[in-house]
């Protein structure tokens, strides 16, 4: 072998290393096909659709009533007895306080008193006319016996007294219609339950003066339910019926709740939708569940 073919050899053997260095940096740039689209090709996790039950899952909520009433006084007065204490079951219909509103109170007295006025008068005129009636007629079967002035005399007393007793009559009739509207106004001061349930709230008690429109009593029927806010995209994912645990704050028992309403407000502000779920009522009955507690919402 000659001295040139030598050469070329030795450059060849010197750039072999070259070459593969070259070609292995290539490699190393070049992604690889599995890589490229294992992404998109391999599915999403099914756990990234449901909830899981962590913080993130955990909402704030209050218990709220089917529904509760606030009632008032129609008229400034004052507490004059108390029925229920806050806390008791009531029956609709059942008297809770009484108010005494002097004005109403004393304006029934005064038209009851007319009114046993009138009737006294009544009676009495009912008297004179049966009297006067029956001296018309004794003389008019014997009207030979007395002179026809005094039985005419007689007849006009008669009538005068009759026409006395349907003015009196027309007079009680009005005394009392205006005894029974005050009666009502009346009665109206006795504030009552609306409905069926418990004696949330009684902010007075005997003795108190109290403005008219003044909340003096707060009823709540025996539904319970939990409102509470969420993420839009947490509000999203709920549907009617989804199962709930609501955790009370004093309490290590949670308690069972379905969704049942999804109000489509969305606070753009704060990026959050509300829910309402229901509890069990006889559960939450015995749990002593009141509205306006505190508790925390999850997905079991």
């Amino acid at each position: 072998m000659n001295r040139s073919g030598v050469d070329r050899g030795v450059l060849v053997l010197g750039l072999l290393p070259l070459v593969a260095g070259a070609g292995w940096l290539v490699l190393l740039r070049e992604p690889r096909a599995v890589a490229a689209y294992g992404d998109s090709a391999a599915p999403a996790p099914v756990a990234a659709e449901v909830f899981a039950a962590d913080s993130r899952t955990e909402w704030l909520g209050v218990v709220v009533a089917g529904q509760d009433a606030d009632l008032g006084a129609e008229l400034t007065g004052q507490v004059a007895q108390v029925f229920v204490e806050p806390g008791a079951r009531v029956k609709r219909g059942e008297p809770l306080l009484q108010l005494s509103a002097l004005s109403v109170l004393g304006t029934a007295g005064i038209a009851r008193a007319q009114y046993d006025q009138d009737r006294s008068a009544e009676v009495a005129a009912e008297l004179g006319l049966e009297s006067t009636r029956d001296k018309f007629q004794r003389m008019q079967r014997a009207r030979d016996a007395y002179p026809a002035g005094d039985v005419i005399a007689a007849e006009a007393e008669m009538k005068r007294s009759e026409a006395e007793l349907a003015k009196l009559r027309a007079k009680s009739a009005f005394e009392r219609a205006a005894l029974r509207r005050e009666i009502a106004r009346a009665d109206t001061q006795i504030l009552r339950a609306p409905f069926d349930g418990v004696l949330a709230a009684r902010p007075v008690d005997p003795g108190d003066f109290v403005p008219g429109g003044r909340a003096l009593a707060r009823v709540v029927d025996d539904a319970r339910f939990v409102r509470f806010a969420l993420p839009a995209v947490d509000h999203a994912r709920l549907a009617p019926g989804t199962q709930l645990i609501v955790k009370l704050p004093e309490s290590s028992l949670p308690l069972s709740a379905a969704v049942v309403a999804l109000e489509p407000e969305l606070d753009v502000a704060a990026g959050v939708a509300f829910a309402r779920a229901k509890l069990d009522a006889d559960v939450a009955a015995s749990r002593g569940v009141m509205p306006g507690q505190r508790v925390r919402v999850l997905v079991p």
